[in-house]
């Protein structure tokens, strides 16, 4: 006999899902909060005292946990009606949980530590740090592309997986893990030099659409609790 998973299970994922909306929203549009710094290099080592930009690094270290846990619970409840698609969708979305908060762990933990030695004046840090963010810039891009493609096989799976369902939250809810996917591949294509949205169009899509999934992802977890 296979154990049923408890209802306090989907509440944490759902739940887990409605605070992803805050670290959503906190992620786009707490950059238009930045300190003004200067051009280049001292820009970017100045950029470390602002506090504005340190509680967004934090908010971005937080976000790929809540997002899978909600991802965690979507699966799970899907799990008996579309084994392989579930499957499929979480190995992908772990595989972009995993590779942004490395991301962002490779910021917190090695190039915040490099600028506040360049701030004090560290002569071995300063002498080399053109380099050394030569390397966080290609280690940051790489892992960029990989998420992407996480999010990208994640979101499709999902969405295959909830317009199966009759009740029309699901549907809805597919229609937004779609239109995620659909996103990410004009990002990922951007990043490739191909076609990408329209900049009028992209520059308000992702606040239009994500923090509205991720609340309706929410609501559907409760109920499924």
């Amino acid at each position: 006999m296979r154990a049923e998973l408890s209802p306090t299970f989907y509440r944490v994922a759902g739940i887990a899902s409605i605070l992803s909306v805050v670290t959503t929203l906190m992620l786009i549009f707490l950059p238009q909060f930045f300190a003004p710094v200067a051009e280049g290099i001292p820009g970017r080592m100045q950029r470390v005292t602002d506090p504005v930009y340190q509680l967004r690094a934090w908010a971005y270290q937080v976000h790929p946990f809540l997002v899978f846990t909600a991802c965690l619970g979507v699966a799970a409840a899907c799990r008996r009606i579309s084994p392989a698609l579930a499957l499929a969708g979480i190995l992908s979305f772990g595989l972009w949980a995993i590779t942004e908060a490395g991301q962002q762990s490779l910021t917190l933990f090695a190039y915040v530590d490099w600028r506040r030695a360049w701030l004090a004046g560290d002569p071995a840090v300063r002498a080399t740090i053109e380099v050394r963010t030569a390397i966080y810039d290609g280690l940051w891009e790489a892992a960029y592309s990989m998420l992407l493609f996480g999010i990208i096989l994640g979101s499709a799976f999902f969405s295959a997986m909830l317009l199966r369902l009759p009740d029309t939250l699901s549907r809805v809810v597919g229609v937004f893990f779609g239109l995620a996917a659909i996103q990410s591949i004009f990002i990922q294509s951007g990043e490739l030099g191909g076609p990408v949205l329209p900049e009028s169009l992209a520059f308000w899509i992702y606040p239009a659409t994500q923090p509205i999934a991720r609340l309706l992802t929410g609501i559907w977890l409760l109920r499924v609790a």
